[in-house]
């Protein structure tokens, strides 16, 4: 059985992502949760030790981040094996009109990983204009607007798109 590697967005995450847990492995995957030392409560803007830490546990592994977890696994998986970014959070250094940010460029993740990119149709125009620009980023890469979610990784459409990832990978045999 395949593995799904997931980068929390923020501490607790792996408790609130149970519902989510359940979809992967009603898809046939099993899961694991990339364990991250934070620095406190929430995610600490600058702080890239992070990215470290989520590269030392996705090396060859299938990874998929949601929100500030697509940004960490952009940023910090660069040996995975394919990444899985859903709505990656737009606090790059050139979100210029993101008052809270790191002062790193998209541009520094490995464009060589084959990713699969998604979007929620409803989220906001700065959420589009990030997910295109890190579509564009990667040679090998799908690219899906899921139409009716906003900001929710629950939201059945979302967890309908991230099911045909899944699929098309364990069909290609990349995992």
């Amino acid at each position: 059985m395949p593995i799904l590697t997931i980068v929390p967005p923020m501490p607790g995450a792996e408790k609130r992502f149970q519902p989510f847990v359940d979809f992967v492995e009603s898809c046939g995957w099993k899961t694991e949760f990339v364990q991250i030392d934070w620095a406190g409560p929430q995610p600490a803007f600058g702080d890239t030790t992070v990215f470290s830490q989520v590269g030392a546990q996705t090396m060859g592994k299938v990874v998929m981040g949601f929100s500030l977890g697509a940004l960490y696994s952009h940023l910090g998986a660069l040996q995975a094996k394919h990444l899985i970014l859903g709505s990656i959070s737009p606090f790059f250094l050139e979100d210029d009109d993101e008052a809270q940010r790191w002062m790193l460029s998209y541009r520094e993740g490995n464009a060589a990983i084959p990713a699969d990119v998604l979007v929620g149709g409803k989220e906001d125009e700065q959420m589009h204009r990030r997910a295109e620009s890190v579509r564009d980023f990667y040679q090998q890469r799908s690219y899906t607007v899921v139409d009716e979610a906003d900001h929710e990784l629950w939201h059945p459409d979302y967890l309908a798109a991230i099911g045909q990832a899944l699929g098309r990978l364990e069909n290609s045999n990349r995992v």
